[in-house]
């Protein structure tokens, strides 16, 4: 049995038979089609939203600086009960 003699003669014929893209793309010009995109609100909410959070800087350098300064002054302090609480995921 040889099939892949018969798949190349199948693909060409498949081939043949539908136009070219050049084809398709010259007779859409012709006839005036043109795509067309229309985005929805919420699409440009969305737009929106992203351009300002890309917008913002990735570390908050204010609250960097404040507990730096807190940490060098010795003034900073953390809870005990606080940080188990958390490290149980109860806060």
């Amino acid at each position: 049995m040889i099939i892949n003699n018969s798949i190349q003669s199948v693909t060409s014929l498949y081939g043949a038979a539908q136009p070219s893209r050049a084809y398709r793309a010259k007779q859409a010009a012709d006839e005036g089609i043109r795509d067309e995109v229309e985005i929805s609100a919420d699409g440009q909410n969305f737009s929106e939203m992203l351009q300002k959070l890309r917008e913002t800087p990735d570390v908050r350098q204010d609250k960097v600086d404040f507990y730096s300064q807190a940490i060098a002054d010795g003034t900073y302090q953390v809870s005990s009960e606080n940080l188990a609480a958390a490290m149980l995921g109860r806060i």
